[in-house]
């Protein structure tokens, strides 16, 4: 039940949003909307209020805004239902068809009557309305959870040869100031760095106050560029427990926010990291975790879940996450970081790019697959799931961007076209490129969705 209720949250919202932006500058320009619809296909409801009908078709992965003088794009709406009609595309007798159907409503109000800038907002706006969705998200979960802060400077790991690792850092040393400035939680060591390098210079030493065993002295270190950033090789010793999956495999055992995990399979446990190697490299083995709370020591035996990172790769998870505190921020704190958030997701996906073509159609996931992710957000909680909705809606602009005939991307091609030479690009090219762009998608789709099947079938998992 909560795969089926996360689903429909999930591609109800960013659908309606999508079309509700095609909607709203239709209506802001003037243009006639015929229907607007939430799913593909035969009705199974249907209300008017004023000019236009309100529909929730049965193929609910999709919708659209039909509107006067779309030309073909209305013989692909219309697909399946009582209202479908078959026109002579691109030939003159079909335009007279088009435009008898169409008879009553002003001619000024067809949308292929109406100003390039016009066409081209609409066509942007349904996009435009997913990234808006995404950035409202954020700032909302920013604002209402808070910043996630680590609330400690305790060193728990040094990475190998890395700059704390030759300036002399140990584990459990404790950072206390950097240039000279104090710090209070983890995050301002690196805020701290990058505002002693912008001083001094990125290539010089730094000085890092620590204590160890009470007794406190300065390092200098000279951070390592990285891709990531700027590059210590430290990381915080916290290894308590924070948010727990509900039905996971730590929840199963007892694991509650506040505990400190101590040993792993036989490990002593100092940082987070750990845990995750542990757990990582055991899926659907049995391992032993021993963890403290309130003074006590508790310990017992848990089989990570087996999931799949990658391509024929699997890894184990025992769903809990590491240990936040949460911190409030201003309302222009929240939107800036609200947009670094949809921002970053966009860049995110782009970058992914390559590794989701050398994968091929295994990095891809349909329908069942969207279902399975959000309901398993669900089940760590409500803000995951919307931050997930967030994640959806970006893919669903970039998606839609995409200069293929049927989508929007493809349209924005075809107007901008018009723009540059003065002319429209031929009705018979637009019919037949969209037609073949439908094709295209429809089989994409297809294949997607049978992937999805074979994944969820019994025996079908290696």
């Amino acid at each position: 039940m909560s795969v089926l209720i996360a689903f429909v949250v999930t591609l109800g919202l960013v659908i309606l949003i999508h079309e509700l932006g095609h909607f709203s500058v239709c209506k802001w320009t003037g243009i006639y909307v015929k229907t607007f619809s939430i799913g593909f296909g035969p009705k199974i409801f249907r209300r008017r209020f004023g000019e236009t009908e309100y529909a929730l078709s049965i193929v609910p992965f999709g919708g659209y805004v039909k509107m006067a003088g779309e030309g073909v794009m209305e013989e692909i709406q219309d697909a399946g239902t009582k209202e479908q009609y078959h026109y002579p595309i691109g030939t003159e007798e079909g335009n007279q068809l088009a435009a008898d159907r169409d008879g009553d409503i002003p001619s000024e109000r067809h949308f292929n009557r109406r100003p390039a800038w016009q066409r081209l907002s609409v066509v942007v706006a349904g996009p435009l309305a997913n990234l808006i969705l995404a950035f409202v998200i954020f700032t909302s979960y920013i604002l209402t959870s808070g910043l996630m802060i680590i609330p400690d400077t305790t060193i728990g790991g040094v990475e190998p040869e890395s700059p704390a690792a030759v300036a002399g850092m140990l584990v459990q040393d404790r950072v206390i100031a950097v240039d000279g400035q104090a710090v209070e939680i983890w995050s301002d060591i690196a805020l701290n760095l990058i505002a002693a390098m912008d001083v001094q210079g990125a290539e010089s030493p730094i000085a890092v106050t620590i204590e160890r065993g009470g007794v406190q002295s300065d390092l200098m270190i000279t951070p390592r560029s990285t891709e990531h950033g700027w590059l210590l090789g430290i990381e915080p010793s916290d290894t308590r427990v924070g948010l727990v999956q509900q039905g996971g495999a730590a929840d199963k055992i007892g694991l509650q926010r506040g505990d400190r995990i101590v040993h792993l399979n036989g490990h002593e446990i100092s940082a987070f990291s750990q845990i995750i190697e542990q757990v990582s490299e055991n899926p659907g083995n049995e391992i032993r975790i021993v963890w403290t709370r309130d003074g006590q020591t508790m310990e017992a035996m848990v089989v990570p879940e087996t999931v799949e990172v990658a391509p024929d790769s699997m890894a184990g998870r025992l769903n809990f996450e590491r240990y936040f505190e949460s911190r409030s921020v201003s309302l222009g704190e929240g939107i800036e970081r609200g947009w670094q958030a949809t921002w970053n997701t966009v860049t995110g996906i782009v970058g992914s790019l390559p590794l989701i073509f050398q994968s091929g159609m295994d990095a891809v996931g349909g329908p069942i697959r969207v279902g399975q992710v959000a309901g398993e957000m669900l089940r760590w909680s409500f803000g995951h799931l919307m931050q997930f909705v967030a994640f959806f809606s970006v893919n669903l602009f970039l998606l839609n961007l995409l200069p293929i005939p049927v989508l929007d991307g493809g349209h924005v091609v075809f107007i901008l076209f018009e723009v540059i030479s003065g002319r429209p690009v031929p009705q018979k090219f637009q019919a037949i490129a969209t037609q073949v762009g439908l094709i295209v998608l429809m089989l994409f789709m297809i294949t997607v969705i049978v992937k999805d099947v074979l994944r969820v079938l019994p025996g079908s998992a290696s």
